[in-house]
Order: structure tokens, then C-alpha cells, then sequence
């Protein structure tokens, strides 16, 4: 998880560098949880959202990256990790949303890592949110680390 998290700080790093140009990611948006965020049994809970990310023109390419370490809770076979538009469970899915099987028994951490990008037209600013579930789960679980970083051009 330190590298998913050093390679995050690393790229936000070299794109505050890079001279700006219409090609490249000209506005940057980023939060991340140190403090564990419970997911009760099998409900869907957002772990963490950006914040507004300002959009420079009319029509945007926005990228975006989460990542995230997580205990399982009793008898889950499965965590569905999901990148949402907005701050809610509710919001529109960015990208897919696929069930990635444990690799260990309960209570061990698993580690995610998502990436997508869409196209938005019209908006002042973007907002974006990393939520997870666990499936078949009997027991709570827990999001202990993790963040999401958004990149707009």
C-alpha cells in the first residue's frame, strides 16, 4: 500500500511540475483517511471523496485514482470497491463495478486499486468518491487506509 500511496504522491508531484499545456492535467484534486472507515456487513459506504476540483473550460477529461486498504469482516467472500461522481453511494459509477474475491480468510487486508476517466461537459467543478462493500459478509469491515486522487485537463 506505501507504494500505490508513494507512486500517488509521485505523480501529483511530477504534474505540479510540467509546464502547463492544453494536454496535460492542469487541475488536481486529492484527500486521503488515516482513521478507519467501518463498512456495516454488506452496505455500500464512500470511504472518501475528493473535494471540488475546479473545471477550466467547457468540456473536461477527467482521470481518477483510488486506492485502498481494507479488513474483512466475517465470512466475506468478496469486496466491491466503486469510484462515484459526487460525495454519496448514489452518485453515478465511473467505470465498472466488479467483485474482487479475498485472498484470505476474515479479518485479513486486502489492498484495491481503481482507475477511470470520463469525459464531462457543462460543469464548474468535479467531485468524486471511492466507496467499497463487502459481499456475503456477517461481520463489519474496515477501510484503515487510503485515498483518491482526481486529474482534470
Amino acid at each position: 500500500m506505501r507504494r500505490m500511496f508513494g507512486l500517488a504522491v509521485a505523480l501529483v508531484l511530477l504534474v505540479s511540475q510540467a509546464p502547463a499545456r492544453a494536454q496535460g492535467f492542469n487541475q488536481i484534486g486529492f484527500n486521503v483517511f488515516t482513521t478507519a472507515v467501518t463498512i456495516t456487513t454488506t452496505a455500500e459506504n464512500v470511504v472518501v471523496s475528493s473535494g471540488p476540483v475546479t473545471a477550466p473550460r467547457q468540456t473536461i477529461n477527467v482521470c481518477v485514482i483510488g486506492f485502498a486498504q481494507f479488513s474483512t469482516g466475517t465470512m466475506t467472500t468478496g469486496v466491491i470497491p466503486r469510484l462515484r461522481r459526487g460525495t454519496t453511494t448514489a452518485g453515478t459509477l465511473l467505470g465498472e463495478e466488479n467483485t474482487i474475491t479475498v485472498g484470505a480468510a476474515a479479518g485479513s487486508t486486502e489492498q484495491f486499486l481503481l482507475f477511470a476517466c470520463e469525459e464531462r461537459a457543462d460543469v464548474a467543478t468535479v467531485e468524486y468518491s471511492l466507496s467499497m462493500d463487502q459481499v456475503a459478509a456477517d461481520g463489519n469491515g474496515s477501510a484503515i487506509f487510503g485515498g483518491i486522487l482526481v486529474l482534470v485537463r
